[in-house]
């Protein structure tokens, strides 16, 4: 714990001086607009007027005024040398520079041409994977910090969602919500900065260029996490990975131009540094409401497994004597082994096969009391496999990655002499993860 709390003041202090260098990057030396106050009025209003209708980036916009300003002021003197007062010489250098709404056209025409803009998509191209990974890098830094915030002081209210909101609990603790979430930071940061390179490049500005730039980053994106990228599919991952692209949208349109709220104050790093530090304080009220209780408290079986298990077939009376028996970890596939001790015991079965059936929750059990029965509803198994009894070793192997259905019981049945098919024996819930593309998912078998 002592070295879960040192890593999040580490990462912490890193977010502090990241944000201090971010903010004198941000703060860095402005452009200095050029001295307007030696020049006629009427040459200030017109610079003013241009410049209202270049529609460039900032920092051409200033490279342009610098330059009029400066051109403004030799013409001005070379016109005043030619024998006129300077009220108008001004006049005069004005007229030869046309009316500022045209010359602001011409400009606009020169600095944004096509090859630039292709330039500055090549650029945000880049820029969006630069961004990507500092954005990772910050993800888990901030997931890492509230890890131990959820592990402590949150334990309480993780209980309460386990409890009652078994699914999110699932999806948060397997780690794939969580490390969804995370992708959303570095979705956010490529947007801001493929925008502002792209700004740069093309010499739009971002409003002009954003729009469309949004649009066809969510598109892209969107398609990605629908149709490419598989992941460990739940209704709460479904919807964590759809908001991916809408991360980057927003990246892109909420005002790129500026820098981030945290490049400009550092109360919120230092915030993060005092909250890790107060966990050993909060982590013991946490632990103690969190150990309040056991499994023994809520195990209320009360024969609804037996009861829904006779539903499916009734017990074989005989014991088979099996030895061992294993199956594989949570995984897409149920690997299933099983080692008969006493051949014998199978005689006068016949038709001797594993059943998988889907499985619920007993009633009035939290999701982390392993206590399920068959789920109701379901007259005939999800799938069946022969068994091969001449060995001894019964084995069966069943791909459920594509289905939605996440846990499962594993029976051993058999028909008897009667012809009535028996239960032989059973194997209590086997979890499984659905391995696939949202698209996978919402087409997958409940």
């Amino acid at each position: 714990m002592v070295s879960l709390i040192l890593l999040g003041c580490g990462i912490a202090l890193v977010l502090v001086i990241g944000a201090a260098i971010g903010s004198r990057r941000s703060t860095g030396s402005p452009i200095e607009p050029p001295d307007l106050s030696a020049m006629p009025p009427e040459a200030a209003e017109y610079l003013a007027t241009l410049d209202s209708h270049l529609r460039l980036p900032p920092e051409v916009r200033a490279d342009i005024r610098a330059e009029l300003a400066d051109h403004l002021s030799d013409s001005i003197e070379a016109i005043e040398a030619e024998g006129l007062d300077r009220d108008q010489a001004a006049r005069e250098a004005l007229a030869r520079l046309g009316r500022p709404e045209d010359l602001a056209a011409q400009l606009r025409t020169a600095h944004q041409t096509t090859r630039r803009l292709l330039a500055g998509a090549a650029g945000g191209v880049f820029q969006a994977g630069v961004g990507a990974l500092g954005g990772y890098l910050v993800g888990v830094a901030i997931a890492v910090i509230l890890s131990i915030f959820a592990g402590t002081a949150l334990r309480p209210l993780l209980n309460l969602v386990s409890e009652h909101l078994p699914d999110v609990s699932k999806a948060v603790s397997g780690g794939s919500g969580i490390w969804t979430a995370i992708l959303w930071v570095p979705a956010f940061v490529a947007g801001r900065r493929s925008v502002q390179a792209l700004s740069r490049g093309s010499r739009r500005s971002p409003s002009e260029v954003g729009r469309w730039w949004a649009l066809g980053g969510f598109a892209f994106l969107a398609w990605l996490v629908l149709f490419v990228v598989p992941a460990e599919q739940t209704w709460l991952v479904v919807v964590l990975e759809l908001l991916i692209p809408v991360a980057f949208a927003v990246g892109v349109l909420y005002r790129p131009e500026r820098a981030l709220p945290l490049a400009q104050c550092h109360v919120p790093a230092w915030l993060v540094v005092a909250g890790v530090l107060l966990v050993p304080a909060v982590m013991f009220a946490g632990a103690s409401v969190g150990a309040s209780g056991s499994a023994d408290n809520f195990w209320t079986d009360n024969g609804q497994l037996g009861a829904a298990l006779d539903k499916i077939a009734p017990p074989w009376p005989g014991d088979l004597g099996l030895a061992d028996r294993w199956g594989s970890m949570p995984g897409p596939v149920i690997d299933e082994t099983w080692v008969l001790q006493d051949p014998n015991a199978l005689a006068g079965l016949r038709d001797v096969r594993f059943e998988l059936w889907r499985a619920v929750p007993v009633a009035g059990t939290p999701d982390w009391v392993q206590a399920w029965v068959p789920a109701p509803g379901y007259t005939a198994p999800f799938a069946t496999q022969p068994v091969d009894t001449s060995s001894g070793t019964f084995t069966a192997r069943f791909d459920v990655g594509h289905v939605r259905t996440t846990h499962w019981l594993v029976l051993l049945t058999a028909v008897g002499p009667d012809g009535v098919r028996y239960r032989v024996d059973w194997r209590s819930e086997m979890p499984t993860t659905f391995s696939g593309t949202i698209w996978d998912w919402l087409t997958a078998p409940g």
